[in-house]
């Protein structure tokens, strides 16, 4: 990372924390002279009495701005060693009739692409000019499609949520950063899904198989649109009929297609996959050398991320702790957790204004274990424990919020409400 890049990347976290504070605060009942004084302002600038003048995009037009100059940034600044030149091979591979899951590119040989049939069709369509410039604007458009599905599920307080979700440092950093963001597909296919189970079951049932199949792009996301499907008890066995066999239909489209590699890297090899940073406990684990990944270990991981989606299914949680829940579990378990994955977490914010505050505190410490531990202290000093240590503590805050997340629930249970988890 070059000084300007690393300076840049430090003033957007910076502003996103600020901002996500800010909007944080508005809420908190503690602090009502925060809500007063924006108020206050919002209506000497606007001359209106109230946030109703609001809409959609209000918030998307700043983003859009944000998401076009990162694209001239990033690709003035390309580099051989850039994650959007492998996506570029991947989709040229396609319109030249050959294997989009294993490329050459800028030197590397047989360089090895962990993305589904979703995301192969799009890095077709950014390949089409030939230029890396489709693949910034392709994926960008991907990542800003998260606004606007957090507007269509939040409901009657959507405009809240669609500010907190867009400035939220889970989202703006990743935003505005590299290509690692076509991870944000994920919470585009879980937020498709709860819009399917909560706002459309009946008549919009294509809405889970359109989730079930974006969630193939990136494995293992499909183990939150299982538990969103399972927790809804009227419609349990349709849905996750449709999850399974659009998700076993894409991948048998993709095997016969491509072969082997289309599951192998896709899939399989996803829980055995060490490149990268991981910002969760296998931190300490790999920069050690004590974790050497094998067949029995993706075994156990894989179990275990059904374990929990089984366990929200049995026990009646709703769709949003239902997908919640296995959407840490990957976060925890999984031993190439980089700080682009954290971005799965935005449909957490529809969990409550407690879960809410935790998710600035995880991003946060996120990202600055990327930036200053892993890419500054690890990567340029050499000095790891930094990074170790706070691979350390981002596990133990997604422990706690998972169980947080599950004992709300249960306490729901036990009430015999059915309301939102605060």
């Amino acid at each position: 990372m070059s000084g300007l890049g690393f300076s840049a990347s430090i003033v957007l976290l910076v502003a996103s924390f600020v901002l996500n504070a800010l909007v944080l605060a508005y809420r908190w009942p503690r602090l009502p002279s925060v809500r007063r004084r924006i108020d206050a302002l919002q209506q000497r600038l606007t001359r209106r009495p109230d946030w109703t003048w609001l809409r959609l995009e209000h918030i998307l037009l700043p983003l859009v701005v944000l998401a076009g100059v990162n694209i001239l940034w990033q690709v003035s600044t390309l580099h051989c060693g850039d994650d959007s030149l492998a996506l570029l091979a991947s989709g040229q591979a396609v319109l030249h009739g050959q294997n989009p899951f294993v490329v050459d590119y800028c030197g590397y040989t047989a360089h090895p692409i962990p993305y589904g049939l979703p995301a192969v069709l799009l890095n077709t369509l950014g390949a089409i000019g030939d230029h890396v410039a489709g693949i910034w604007i392709v994926w960008e458009a991907v990542a800003l499609a998260v606004v606007p599905l957090v507007w269509l599920v939040a409901g009657e307080d959507r405009r809240y949520l669609t500010v907190l979700a867009a400035t939220s440092v889970v989202y703006l950093p990743n935003l505005a950063t590299d290509i690692g963001l076509d991870n944000a597909i994920v919470p585009v296919a879980v937020l498709a899904m709860l819009y399917a189970l909560e706002v459309a079951r009946r008549r919009r049932g294509w809405y889970v198989g359109l989730a079930a199949f974006l969630s193939t792009a990136r494995f293992p996301a499909v183990f939150p649109l299982l538990g969103a499907a399972g927790a809804d008890r009227r419609a349990r066995v349709r849905g996750l009929a449709i999850v399974i066999g659009v998700f076993a239909a894409t991948v048998a489209v993709s095997y016969l297609l491509w072969g082997w590699d289309a599951i192998g890297i896709v899939y399989l090899g996803q829980f055995s996959r060490t490149s990268g940073g991981s910002l969760n406990f296998f931190a300490v684990l790999l920069v050690e050398g004590w974790y050497p990944p094998t067949l029995a270990s993706s075994a156990l991981q894989g179990a275990a991320l059904l374990a929990l989606v089984a366990w929200v299914s049995v026990r009646g949680y709703s769709a949003r702790a239902a997908s919640a829940i296995p959407i840490l579990g990957v976060l925890l378990l999984s031993q190439y957790t980089n700080f682009h994955f954290f971005v799965w977490l935005v449909p957490l914010f529809l969990l409550g204004p407690s879960v809410r505050a935790w998710l600035l505190l995880l991003g946060t410490g996120a990202a600055l274990d990327t930036i200053l531990a892993g890419q500054y202290l690890g990567e340029t000093l050499g000095v790891w424990w930094p990074y170790e240590l706070a691979g350390i503590v981002l596990t133990a805050l997604l422990l706690y919020l998972l169980l947080r997340i599950a004992l709300d629930e249960e306490a729901r249970r036990r009430s015999g409400t059915f309301a939102a988890v605060s």
